[in-house]
């Protein structure tokens, strides 16, 4: 996953001065395209979801994981998933981008994404 400009220049803002919107939203989209640092947003975006949990219990760790049923998921050729900071689709910051193989769900399948940051 690449961790673009927007969410390293968030991380920071979050760390050192307490303010700034922390991301909560996974974003998933059918762009195809190498993830760069530069992106702002997902190529082509589908669908956002808040996360489900969230876990910050080992020191310099949080996981977040996102989960998406079978009747959200259907029709998607899913390949493209990033991390923002606001639920509305095509606004806010994006803090991560990555890019992955064709997925094609035909409504049997759900999608779950983890994602993991750790600081060092």
């Amino acid at each position: 996953m690449v961790f673009v400009n927007t969410g390293k220049s968030g991380a920071a803002l979050l760390a050192f001065t307490g303010s700034g919107t922390v991301p909560q939203w996974l974003g998933i989209g059918s762009g195809s395209g190498t993830a760069s640092v530069t992106d702002t947003a997902l190529l082509s975006e589908l669908k956002r979801h808040i996360y489900d949990s969230r876990d910050a219990g080992t020191p310099r760790k949080v996981n977040w994981t996102t989960n998406f049923d079978s009747v959200t998921m259907s029709g998607i050729t899913f390949r493209e998933f990033g991390f923002f900071n606001n639920s509305t689709i095509g606004s806010g910051d994006m803090f991560s981008r990555e890019s992955v193989q064709d997925v094609v769900f035909d409504g049997t399948n759900e999608l779950q994404v983890e994602l993991e940051f750790e600081v060092f």
